[in-house]
């Protein structure tokens, strides 16, 4: 096959990934049911290009706020805007969306410019494909490459990383220093995006046989680390480090719950559903297991390159198998899992050496036909989760218009999960200037606010227990004494704990499409009218 031939074979899968993100992006609002935490690296990326760097540094998502802030400085540039905090505020969701259209490049870049090492590296377009299925290995993986979040850029640091990997390991020569070193910056910034991506420093063992080229990944990718975080984010240095003690030696989510390092009443139960819920990956890193040791007790040696690499896939796949089983959500396993296409690609070589006699076509032909049916169900899925969401931000859309045709002079309160689409901003100030900012910082970003839009931005924190106006604390007292009606909508049933006060008021309740209504000095039956006469 010419070497033209095979580079337009590998254009297929990215141009199908691009294609599928940015419609899967389209139908997913993000002022709805994925607020959380996009609006999180919206604020941070947006306080970044302010001038007060990085918040933010539990995950730690370095690059990621600095994706955002690179949009929101160009933007405001272009624009030549005079408040970069009030252009940022007024064109908040635009930012997301442009994140997002950025994130889905760079992993487009990841598919291609890995695609053609593998290709090369293999002289198979076969090969390039089947590493490339990664970025369609999962449903759960295929929307956290989407929205605005850390596992974004992740996935792309681990497939380009990936295909590095697989050339170091298939290479006739010694890997030089120079791929060393690409490990390196790829490793650095991939564990500058997620602490997560730890685990892939085993895969150095692929460099071993150039030392030089080993010892200058292991340098890089420290020095690379540090030196990135100083810069950019200071916070995962002095900070970073003690929030992961603090999840290592408790049982709860985020460093909650009694000390301990796992619950073991939760941990095997978490484990069988990641297991369930991705039963063909598991069998492609059982398969890399199975296939190192019968390639090791047939050659008696444990220094093979290609079977180094691949247990050191296995340790990995197991890491995170057991770091996602103790704090569970499904998409903590995306690492593993969009490298499994390359992961595939040398389990097949080994095999090849392992049976000569195979026929390659045979090998191809299945797991082919392996990755097609997983981006099949992969895709098949996301667009049923596509549209799911988008009824429901469709309804919570419905729900504020209703909100504001019943009561037009009320002050119209929202919270967390209502999907509505005036409030996203304030879980992005919950999670960065309410936190870490000073007094100074929050009130620019609030008066900025209050600049740009002319209805307050009322939010009622069921986390907090704080009432917000404009980002500012207040009370139900005061916007009783200021408005004439209140209406207050929220995701939970109120009480006394998380009322704010609002109880005292004593007000009329009802449940509209899921949300919980709470309206002062007006019918919560005429909300519940209003909506139904927003059909």
């Amino acid at each position: 096959m010419s070497g033209r031939i095979r580079t337009l074979l590998v254009l297929i899968v990215p141009s199908l990934y691009l294609a599928a993100t940015l419609f899967y992006s389209a139908w997913q609002a993000v002022w709805g049911v994925q607020v959380d935490p996009e609006s999180a690296y919206t604020m941070n990326g947006l306080v970044a290009a302010a001038g007060y760097g990085s918040l933010k540094f539990d995950h730690p998502g370095t690059t990621t706020t600095l994706l955002v802030e690179l949009i929101v400085r160009g933007w405001a540039l272009v624009a030549r805007a005079e408040d970069i905090v009030a252009f940022g505020l007024k064109h908040y969701d635009a930012i997301t969306y442009a994140a997002r259209t950025g994130e889905a490049v760079v992993l487009t870049g990841a598919l291609l410019a890995g695609g053609l090492i593998v290709g090369r590296t293999t002289q198979s377009a076969i090969a390039a494909m089947l590493f490339q299925v990664g970025a369609f290995v999962h449903p759960d993986a295929f929307h956290f490459q989407t929205v605005l979040a850390p596992e974004g850029l992740m996935a792309a640091f681990a497939l380009f990383g990936m295909a590095i990997v697989v050339k170091a390991a298939l290479d006739a020569h010694p890997p030089e220093t120079s791929l060393g070193v690409m490990s390196g910056v790829i490793f650095a910034l991939g564990f500058s995006t997620k602490y997560l991506y730890l685990p892939q420093a085993v895969f150095g063992v692929c460099l071993l046989r150039n030392r030089r080229a080993f010892v200058a990944a292991m340098v890089t990718g420290a020095i690379g680390f540090v030196g990135f975080s100083l810069i950019f984010n200071p916070g995962t240095i002095t900070r970073g480090f003690g929030w992961l003690v603090q999840i290592a030696t408790h049982k709860g989510q985020y460093g909650e719950g009694e000390a301990g390092f796992i619950d073991f009443g939760t941990f095997w139960s978490n484990m069988r559903g990641i297991v369930a819920s991705a039963p063909l990956v598991l069998g492609v890193y059982v398969a890399a297991a199975g296939t190192v040791l019968a390639w090791c007790a047939k050659s008696r040696s444990w220094r093979d390159p290609v079977s180094l690499t691949l247990g050191a896939a296995v340790l990995v796949f197991a890491a995170h198998l057991v770091a996602t089983s103790k704090h569970f959500a499904l998409h903590y396993m995306l690492a593993p899992w969009v490298q499994t296409g390359g992961v595939l690609v040398l389990v097949l070589v080994l095999l090849r050496r392992l049976v000569p006699a195979a026929p390659s076509a045979a090998l191809s032909l299945l797991a082919g036909s392996l990755c097609i049916v997983m981006g099949a169900v992969t895709l098949i899925d996301a667009r049923a989760a596509a549209l799911q969401s988008s009824a429901l931000n469709a309804v919570g859309a419905r729900l504020s218009k209703a909100v504001v045709a019943a009561g037009p002079a009320c002050a119209n309160v929202s919270g967390m999960f209502v999907r509505a689409p005036e409030n996203d901003m304030n879980h992005g100030w919950d999670m960065t200037l309410q936190l870490w900012g000073d007094q100074a910082m929050r009130e620019r970003f609030s008066r900025a606010y209050a600049s740009v839009f002319t209805v307050p931005l009322l939010d009622h924190n069921t986390y907090t227990h704080v009432l917000k106006n404009d980002f500012r604390p207040t009370s139900y007292a005061k916007l009783a004494a200021d408005y004439p009606c209140i209406v207050v909508r929220s995701a939970v049933a109120l009480d006394a704990e998380n009322a704010i006060g609002l109880l005292a008021l004593d007000p009329d309740h009802c449940e509209i499409a899921g949300v919980h209504v709470y309206t002062v000095n007006l019918a919560c039956a005429k909300v519940q009218g209003s909506f139904l006469g927003e059909r």
